[in-house]
């Protein structure tokens, strides 16, 4: 029997915040891919299905994509340089749960995944362990 892969999609405007994200979501077990806009997603809803989305994106892109939030909003985080009260109620408002600030700490960034319900109970490595150790 194959494993299904665990899809983690990056959008973020910062190389070093992708390269980043990349290493850490590798290291936890997750095939990772960097995307430029929220479109490219919609034709792969089936590996976000099994994995998660990760942005940085302005709300008011988010608040024209309702449709497509709602129905990925459970594995959807945003990443921000700074959260307000008034940025977290527009983020609830268009259902958005998840909500890191940036630079993203890779202890945070487990804890939200270990929240997050995947189809296929997808397990999270914790930090500073080796991959050979991972049993799924």
């Amino acid at each position: 029997m194959t494993e299904r892969a665990k899809w983690a999609f990056i959008l973020d405007k910062d190389e070093f915040v992708r390269l980043s994200l990349s290493k850490i979501l590798n290291k936890y077990g997750f095939q990772v891919e960097e995307i430029e806009d929220l479109s490219q997603l919609e034709s792969r809803a089936k590996d976000i299905k099994e994995g998660m989305i990760l942005a940085d994106l302005e709300i008011e892109v988010l608040e024209g994509r309702v449709p497509f939030l709602k129905k990925w909003s459970e594995r959807f985080i945003l990443m921000s340089p700074s959260i307000s009260d008034d940025l977290a109620l527009r983020l609830k408002r268009v259902g958005i749960h998840h909500i890191l600030k940036k630079p993203v700490e890779p202890r945070l960034l487990r804890r939200v995944i270990q929240k997050i319900s995947f189809p296929h109970k997808v397990k999270v490595l914790p930090l500073g362990r080796k991959r050979q150790s991972f049993v799924q």
